[in-house]
């Protein structure tokens, strides 16, 4: 218990100073689709789609930077550092279209290699006069999701955002996630 609440800690306190990093900040001609994975990555195949909200849940912001990046299948995010998170290989950086969207094809990621958490991908979304959002897909049926995660994401404003998995006939599985980003 001590050993998560010091890691939840140290997280918690590392989001504002990588939320100031440039190099999280998709250029202005960012496209707003993209390959996170690229075809042949081992695991599961995955199409993120999603909407960038203003904070009253109904409007749409365009041109908002979107940073999404996460580990490989096996839970590493560097081929030779599974903890290599500063400049991990499977990443993108977006920028919302005219009507707010964005999107990225990917695999679902690996747990960190020797631990208990859970396979996640990893969201910092800004817009200009809207603020930052920074927090983590995570999934429904991953068996190292917790009751304690899974209550946390139900919260508004969480560093979770618990998801499901929609199969198609494709083979390729749909997460939805629209981000709210609330205002500066």
């Amino acid at each position: 218990m001590r050993t998560r609440c010091v890691a939840l800690t140290l997280a918690l306190w590392a989001v504002p100073l990588l939320a100031r990093d440039p190099s999280r900040v998709a250029p202005a001609s960012a496209p707003s689709s993209a390959a996170v994975a690229p075809e042949g990555e081992p695991g599961q195949r995955l199409e993120v789609t999603g909407v960038v909200y203003a904070a009253d849940g109904r409007t749409p912001v365009a041109g908002a930077s979107v940073y999404v990046y996460q580990t490989d299948a096996r839970g590493y995010y560097r081929p030779d550092n599974a903890m290599g998170n500063r400049d991990p290989r499977l990443m993108a950086l977006l920028r919302t279209d005219a009507s707010g969207r964005y999107a990225f094809t990917t695999i679902r990621p690996g747990s960190y290699p020797g631990t208990r958490v859970p396979q996640h991908i990893h969201y910092e979304v800004r817009a200009e006069g809207h603020g930052t959002r920074i927090f983590e897909i995570v999934f429904d049926d991953d068996p190292l999701l917790t009751e304690e995660i899974r209550t946390n994401a139900a919260r508004p404003g969480s560093v979770y955002s618990l998801k499901r998995i929609e199969a198609r006939p494709s083979g390729v599985g749909l997460v939805v996630q629209d981000v709210l980003v609330g205002s500066s």
